[in-house]
């Protein structure tokens, strides 16, 4: 900018020298012209400024860790003057392991006029991916002045991590497990009392134990209560986040979605724990029942899942004193026997340790 003002400042110092040296009216109006033309940009310059506006219109919410997230940026020119260069900035940022990049885009626009351009991003790395709308810097049609615009504008993407095939098997002792639950299946019929599913006519072999009389009664047909099915919380799975590098944390992630997502689809419901906070200490849970459950919840994971100096399974286990597990599984980058025996100690948990070098191989449940 400075160089192209001086080049300007050079050409009207030459345009005023030969007025000075020759006569007639070409060169002074000329140099009228120039300084006339020097004013007016500047004008241009302000009323664009004015004019133009930027924002964030959608961003994806969640993206497979190979495909690229997009988003669209709306850009309105509400000035009588085309726009002819600006240059909007934009910043994308992952929180997982706080990789920055930075971006620019060109903008061109008619007057009065109202333009969505796409922009697409990706992540090298699974975790929240934030963009940002920095500044925008609009210029006059020489490129002598230069307005920038303070805009706000952000967005979040969640890029998952990727979704590896495991081999799960779960025991009948697991899916038998008897632990009180608070919580029902919304889509099955149980046998606990304490709650009824739903009330339907009566077929035949239905108990007579189960007869809504009051609602027979006033119906004048026979019918019958479906009992709820307690949801057990059978597996839990453990995060260990002590990784020493960003690679390691991608790979635990990994782990993690793929063995809940494996677990789902054995049908069996489990919760997601990990310590989200070290001082004061503070733990995260998740339930996972379907695999929108998981997709939220590894946004919590990707944006909370902090690397940690300890295991804190003793905090853990102080802070759930009454939890009821069949199996806990820690899922680790650590050494399974030398840095796990806290997580190993005598408990009335069945516990097992998944390290991710364990991808492929059978695990049972």
């Amino acid at each position: 900018m400075i160089g192209r003002k001086i080049i300007y400042v050079l050409i009207v110092l030459i345009t005023a020298y030969i007025g000075l040296m020759y006569d007639g009216p070409v060169p002074g109006t000329i140099l009228a012209f120039e300084l006339l033309l020097f004013l007016l940009l500047f004008l241009v310059s302000w009323v664009l400024k004015r004019g133009v506006t930027v924002s964030m219109d959608t961003v994806d919410n969640v993206v497979d860790s190979r495909e690229r997230a997009k988003m669209m940026i709306l850009f309105q020119n509400r000035s009588p003057l085309p726009l002819s260069d600006a240059v909007l900035r934009v910043s994308v940022s992952n929180c997982l392991d706080d990789e920055y990049e930075e971006y620019e885009i060109n903008l061109r626009g008619a007057a009065h006029g109202r333009m969505r351009i796409p922009f697409t991003f990706s992540s090298t790395y699974c975790g929240v991916i934030k963009v940002s709308l920095e500044s925008l810097v609009i210029y006059d049609y020489l490129r002598l002045f230069a307005r920038k615009k303070k805009i706000r504008g952000m967005g979040s993407c969640v890029v998952m991590p990727r979704l590896h095939e495991m081999q799960i098997t779960v025991t009948e002792a697991c899916r038998n497990f008897d632990s009180d639950s608070e919580e029902f299946d919304k889509n099955n019929p149980g046998d606990d009392p304490s709650e009824i599913f739903r009330v339907r006519e009566y077929r035949q072999g239905d108990k007579l134990s189960r007869v809504h009389w009051k609602l027979t009664a006033r119906l004048d047909t026979m019918m019958i209560k479906e009992m709820s099915r307690p949801v057990s919380n059978s597996v839990g799975i453990y995060l260990d986040l002590r990784f020493q590098d960003i690679d390691q944390a991608q790979a635990v992630f990994e782990l993690c979605y793929s063995l809940s997502m494996a677990l789902l689809a054995q049908e069996c419901p489990h919760r997601i724990y990990w310590c989200k906070k070290a001082e004061p200490i503070a733990f995260e849970e998740l339930k996972i029942r379907t695999p929108e459950d998981i997709i939220e919840g590894m946004g919590k994971l990707l944006t909370t899942g902090r690397r940690t100096q300890n295991l804190h399974w003793d905090a853990f286990r102080n802070a759930h004193p009454q939890l009821a597990i069949h199996r806990m599984i820690a899922i680790t980058c650590m050494d399974p026997v030398s840095d796990m025996a806290e997580f190993l100690a005598s408990d009335q948990m069945i516990k097992s340790v998944l390290t991710i070098d364990q991808l492929n191989e059978l695990i049972e449940i």
